[in-house]
């Protein structure tokens, strides 16, 4: 369709209402119904975890299509610009980061999206510029790169540029300067609604250490003040630290909930590589020396849940035993509080009995360590060793199998910590996947596409 062929008033297409071609447009130009998660691989080697899959070629139709679907597009997406314009924060293959060097290596591509010199986004939400202070804060003069995100992927390319640093040296944004710009919305909105909107902009931001200056425009200057205050620190703290790592283990939880697994298991790596991180350069950020491998425990507990949704069993085992190797390590069974297990009148151990002591030991345990591992957890990672076995080799599971369901439904029955409802979804996970898989091999992930864009 071509206004240079068809004029406008001749188009069946402008005979329909503007809101049924306004829903035409949100269907190719919204990323809330077009994106679609990204292959398991993909989203180990990228700061995103969705491909778009928008349509902005329909710009190109006419002028008047132009106009209204642009405007769709700006008032639907939440975009936000980020300019770089700083060779500290180019990435070349040489930069690449390894992560499970004993099983496999991720290549983490740092900068989302084509890179571009201009930009002309509709109703950016908001900009952001890295550089050094002699740089102006202008694409064009200082041939700054410039990516496009979205809202709800900034902290997660935020988080991984606050952590970005070269192989021998210092965190790659030390002494950068920030200059973030926060347009007002054309729409009149109450204290409230401002409050949230600048929340939700500003508080992936706070992610970023290190910067030498910061200036903020478009918000109160008492926020602005909070935001440069928080960017500017040279330290790391345990709170900006813990509370991240929780950031990203609920957003895992949450897209395996929707039954996006390889987005979950995305965000489960980056969780673990940001708590690497600081377990290898900042340890003093935590407040115990149990707390990485308590985080340790916690993503491979919640990448085995997620492997078992997905129907991959075989990765499910093996995430479940990794969390279990780390209660072995630091619950001795042996534990102070608790006595032997009580012998028979035969002069054995009945399997009641040890399962018995076993779940008051793994109690005893998370106590002594602050509930950092709490005991339902470690039932859970044993029943969902059991829901592996079983769903792989039905009757023919073995016995430890059986032992591996009582040990987790007993730790979840004497934990002080508990929920109420933690057996009976336990049972109806087991239902589910049990009916669902029985029978059937696990489940194949989409093959990456492996593309590594090359950054002078």
């Amino acid at each position: 369709m071509s206004s240079t062929t068809t004029p406008n008033s001749e188009s069946p297409f402008f005979r329909i209402p503007l809101e049924i071609r306004n829903r035409v447009y949100k269907e190719l130009l919204v990323t809330s119904l077009t994106k679609t998660p990204k292959p398991f691989l993909d989203n180990c080697r990228s700061t995103t975890r969705y491909d778009w899959n928008l349509h902005p070629a329909i710009l190109a139709t006419n002028h008047q299509i132009h106009d209204e679907a642009r405007s769709v597009l700006g008032v639907y997406n939440e975009f936000v610009v980020v300019e770089r314009a700083a060779k500290e924060l180019e990435q070349k293959k040489s930069d690449m980061r390894e992560e499970y060097k004993e099983v496999m290596q991720y290549r983490v591509k740092l900068w989302p999206g084509k890179r571009c010199r201009t930009s002309n986004v509709p109703n950016e939400r908001m900009r952001i510029w890295l550089g050094k202070e002699d740089s102006p804060a202008n694409g064009i003069e200082n041939k700054s790169w410039i990516h496009v995100v979205l809202v709800e992927e900034l902290r997660d390319l935020l988080i991984e540029l606050s952590i970005y640093h070269g192989r021998y040296g210092p965190y790659r944004i030390l002494g950068l300067v920030a200059k973030i710009k926060v347009p007002k919305p054309t729409a009149e909105e109450s204290q409230k609604e401002e409050d949230a909107r600048e929340n939700k902009l500003l508080n992936p931001v706070m992610k970023l250490r290190f910067l030498s200056s910061v200036e903020v425009e478009g918000v109160t200057p008492g926020r602005s003040q909070t935001v440069s205050d928080e960017l500017h620190r040279s330290m790391w703290d345990h709170h900006i630290v813990y509370a991240t790592f929780n950031e990203l283990l609920d957003a895992g939880n949450q897209a395996c909930d929707m039954g996006h697994y390889t987005v979950a298991n995305g965000y489960y790596r980056l969780a673990s590589d940001y708590v690497s991180h600081f377990e290898k350069h900042k340890r003093y950020v935590f407040t115990d020396s149990i707390d990485p491998v308590a985080f340790e425990f916690k993503v491979n507990l919640q990448r085995s849940r997620n492997w078992i949704e997905a129907g991959d069993l075989f990765n499910a085992r093996g995430a479940a035993r990794a969390a279990l190797h780390i209660t072995d390590a630091i619950f001795p069974m042996r534990a102070p509080g608790v006595g032997p297990p009580l012998v028979g009148a035969d002069g054995r151990v009945k399997k009641g009995a040890y399962r018995k002591w076993t779940c008051e030991c793994i109690k005893d345990g998370a106590a002594r360590y602050g509930q950092r591992i709490k005991a339902e957890e470690v039932g859970a990672a044993y029943y969902y060793v059991s829901i592996a076995d079983y769903c792989t080799w039905g009757t023919s599971a073995t016995e430890q199998a059986e032992e591996d369901r009582l040990v987790g439904i007993g730790c979840c029955a004497i934990s002080d910590t508990a929920p109420k409802d933690c057996i009976r979804e336990l049972l109806e996970l087991d239902a589910r996947i049990t009916k669902r898989s029985m029978g059937q091999g696990h489940a194949d992930y989409e093959e990456s596409s492996d593309e590594w864009e090359d950054i002078d």
